[in-house]
């Protein structure tokens, strides 16, 4: 299962694919930082004593009224080896609008190998381009964000990736890779890191976690409030039990605990997503007479794109492309549809479909591939390196593959995406050890937490944020009907409740909206009745 699935817009929770970044700038004294960051007269923890807080040059132009702080955060790549091989972190804070001394939120991005702070446009804001401003508005009332990047993903150094950014010339020469081609980017990628003697071991969840407690200890925070969406759920766990001390509050978007293993019933996840679309088309009157057999109509879609697929020319940036849609990627655009909360369409998208009509299927076929690609590239791809150093080491060595691959061929269609995934071939290649188990048990915690999920979200399913919450003893989970993967660009109640709980986190508190709207198909049939 690829966690590199947020949700499509804005692009601030948007996990593009790592990038490389040059860093500049000079030290700062300690007491110069804590003016700049106004964070007010806290006692500083104690930080990693190998680790230190630069001010570098900002790429990014805030708008007019706001202001954004620049700094590489340098940490050991091993903390039991101070004087070895330095990490260097990029950081941005943008700054609350009033300097009252509130604890910062600090967002975790996902992936794992997210990179929020490089753009995906040559020369564009990544800031800008990911609509940050907009996206915390509310938050910068009286707090600062502070965002992070991950070790070994872009805004790193080292970066890990194996091909390079996934900029629009980078994608055409990823389209003409071939499986066989990939193995030995892989290999070859693999052997460079080790004449490099980066240690992949050190490219892990907990690695990332002591990022932040580094960080928070730089800018002298005591506490901070954490705000992680997909894979950055598991890390914000991995932050509450290793510092406990440290969170003030969490909100967790699309969980992912440590006791999950993402990749073992994803054919039977995808198959229940389906399911409960449905129930849900069956429980509403107008959905109910116009797709009556709703489950027969994807399945008969799905194995007919398998027989014979269907033609389709995208218009994406850098031109027309050609593709053929298969069962499998006729799948991977429908699951899409699901995490970006547009659930609803599903039912008129494969109806217009058995008329000849791919206009509903072009439209989410070219977001699909503008966003993540894996339409037009040969093969399923995996260059990411710390995408493999992280579920190679965590996920893939505690897969029971028998099991998995007999689930597979249990749910027919629905274990289609489930079969295009590389892990089982290529953590081979990447060589990484196995998590202790001691890393895969849950998190105990006493952190106000506020989980949320949406019911069609395959990639993170509620099921998991409900485990997650048997350990947290001062937390609340609440799913949203009608949406996917990463609620709070989805849906407007998910924003104000992450908001409100930030300002005040009382899981008791009774919540300032509804999140149990289900799918809209009447606002959905009407919308594919206008498309042009």
């Amino acid at each position: 299962m690829n966690y590199f699935m947020p949700p499509q817009a804005p692009m601030w929770q948007k996990e593009s694919m790592a990038r490389a970044w040059s860093h500049r700038g000079g030290a700062i004294g300690l007491l110069v930082l804590l003016a700049a960051l106004g964070t007010g007269p806290w006692t500083a923890p104690a930080a990693s004593a190998a680790s230190r807080l630069e001010r570098e040059r900002c790429s990014f132009k805030a708008p007019r009224g706001d202001r954004v702080e620049c700094f590489v955060l340098t940490v050991p790549e091993n903390r039991e080896q101070p004087d070895g091989r330095e990490i260097k972190l990029k950081v941005a804070v943008l700054k609350a609008k009033r300097t009252a001394g509130a604890e910062p939120m600090f967002y975790l991005s996902g992936g794992p190998g997210d990179a929020p702070l490089v753009a995906i446009a040559p020369g564009a804001d990544a800031l800008a381009e990911g609509d940050w401003w907009n996206e915390t508005a509310n938050i910068r009332r009286k707090r600062d964000v502070v965002i992070v990047s991950q070790r070994g993903a872009g805004g790193s150094t080292p970066n890990l990736d194996c091909f390079g950014p996934r900029t629009e010339p980078a994608k055409a020469r990823r389209r003409a890779v071939t499986e066989e081609q990939e193995r030995e980017i892989l290999t070859r990628c693999r052997a460079g890191l080790d004449r490099r003697k980066i240690d992949l071991g050190q490219y892990s969840t907990p690695a990332l976690a002591d990022d932040v407690a580094d960080l928070a200890a730089a800018m002298s925070l005591p506490k901070i409030n954490i705000y992680g969406v997909s894979y950055g759920t598991r890390w914000a766990l991995e932050v509450m039990r290793r510092h406990p001390d440290l969170v003030r509050a969490a909100v967790l978007d699309g969980v992912y605990p440590p006791q999950v293993n993402g990749e073992q019933n994803e054919a039977e996840i995808v198959k229940r997503a389906f399911e409960r679309l449905y129930a849900d088309c069956a429980a509403d009157p107008l959905c109910r007479e116009r797709h009556p057999d709703l489950r027969a109509t994807v399945e008969g879609a799905i194995e007919a794109a398998n027989a014979r697929p269907v033609d389709l020319t995208l218009q994406l940036e850098d031109g027309p492309q050609p593709v053929q849609v298969d069962g499998t990627k006729l799948l991977m655009v429908l699951l899409h549809m699901m995490r970006e909360g547009e659930a609803a369409l599903i039912p008129e998208t494969v109806a217009a479909l058995q008329k000849k009509d791919v206009r509903l299927l072009k439209l989410f076929a070219e977001d699909l591939e503008t966003s993540d690609g894996g339409l037009l590239e040969q093969n399923a791809q995996q260059f990411d390196g710390l995408y493999n150093s992280i579920e190679c080491r965590e996920t893939w060595s505690a897969v029971d593959r028998a099991a998995r691959r007999r689930q597979i061929e249990a749910t027919g269609v629905y274990g289609l995406n489930a079969r295009t995934s590389k892990s089982p071939a290529f953590c081979p290649v990447w060589r990484v050890a196995p998590a202790p188990a001691a890393e895969r048990q849950p998190v105990k915690s006493a952190v106000p937490t506020l989980l949320l999920s949406g019911t069609f979200d395959w990639l993170t399913p509620p099921a998991w944020a409900r485990e997650a919450a048997k350990t947290l003893s001062s937390s609340r989970h609440v799913t949203f009907r009608g949406q996917g993967h990463g609620v709070v660009v989805q849906d407007a109640c998910a924003a104000r409740l992450r908001d409100a709980f930030i300002d005040e986190p009382d899981p008791k508190k009774p919540l300032p909206c509804r999140a149990d709207t289900p799918p809209n198909f009447t606002a959905a049939f009407e919308r594919a009745r206008n498309l042009p």
